[in-house]
């Protein structure tokens, strides 16, 4: 029998080849299917972010916990807002449509609407910011037909880390 190095080779790069795929397939999975959220027991949300700007790219992240989705719960929503503006940027009616659609047919649940900011500046301000931020958000879900008794405002919370989009953000997330 002869001892061919090449052909050893070969066969092991295609092992390892096969070892990787199905390593990265796995990851993926779990991924979508929210197994690595690293919270012990939390149940991860799908979060859809709508930045105002151009400068700011588009992201969402597909964590989908696999009860809430089955549940037909709809997924948290970033809405983010211009520096030191609390007017509703033109999309946030579309980005919480599915959320006051799901709100109107499920009369025991509710939406919790959070204003986030910077560490930076003057923080009164930004926490006054941050307010106005969420009742504009609270508006568009009462405009859309959500009772305002079931739209609670979470107080204004300050967003350590990140980049600038991240701390100009009202995020509104169902709870049941």
């Amino acid at each position: 029998m002869e001892n061919n190095d090449s052909e050893q080779k070969a066969a092991l790069g295609i092992v390892w080849a096969i070892v990787g795929v199905v390593v990265v397939s796995v990851l993926l999975l779990a991924g979508y299917f929210g197994l690595t959220s690293g919270k012990g027991g939390s149940k991860p949300t799908t979060t859809v972010s709508a930045p105002q700007n151009a400068n700011v790219p588009a992201v969402a992240n597909v964590a989908a916990g696999t009860e809430q989705a089955a549940a037909g719960v709809p997924a948290a929503v970033k809405i983010f807002f211009e520096t030191g503006k609390s007017e509703v940027p033109a999309n946030a009616a579309t980005d919480v449509a599915p959320i006051a659609m799901y709100l109107k047919a499920n009369s025991a649940a509710t939406v919790a609407v959070s204003g986030y900011h910077d560490a930076s500046g003057n923080a009164d301000v930004n926490a006054e910011v941050s307010k106005e931020r969420a009742k504009a958000v609270r508006a568009v879900l009462v405009a859309a037909g959500v009772e305002e008794s079931r739209v609670v405002l979470d107080k204004p919370q300050v967003s350590l880390g990140g980049n600038d989009a991240d701390a100009r953000r009202v995020e509104v997330t169902v709870h049941q």
